[in-house]
């Protein structure tokens, strides 16, 4: 049973559209709500985009960098904080992660297509 699992996060890593897609269909079949299930889509599917990327980068420089990733979020989400209270002059934490990880899902969405095009770009150009 817990090979089974294992294999099915390792897919879900690999290919985070398939999580994304198959998210959006559990949670359209449980809320009803076409726009809930989106956002309850992305907001579960961000985290294997986050996997993903850090999978992509160890393959392609054979070196692992969830330490700048982490990093990165940190700072990021620091950003997004200080931004929101200058912004509003209260600090809203819900509606600051809220945003903070709905802008990661676009950046490591976008940041996951990029490496794989160039992945395969560098994949072809080693073999010619």
């Amino acid at each position: 049973m817990g090979d089974i699992v294992a294999h099915v996060l390792a897919a879900l890593v690999t290919m985070p559209l398939l999580a994304l897609f198959l998210t959006y269909v559990l949670a359209r079949k449980w809320v009803k709500k076409k726009k809930r299930a989106f956002y309850f889509a992305i907001n579960v599917s961000t985290l294997f985009f986050i996997a993903a990327v850090h999978f992509l980068i160890m393959a392609l420089w054979g070196k692992s960098y969830l330490w700048a990733i982490v990093m990165f979020l940190l700072v990021v989400n620091f950003l997004f904080t200080i931004g929101y209270w200058k912004k509003k002059g209260d600090l809203h934490m819900r509606v600051i992660f809220r945003l903070f990880w709905r802008f990661n899902f676009l950046l490591f969405f976008s940041l996951y297509f990029s490496l794989l095009v160039y992945g395969m770009i560098m994949r072809v150009s080693s073999n010619i």
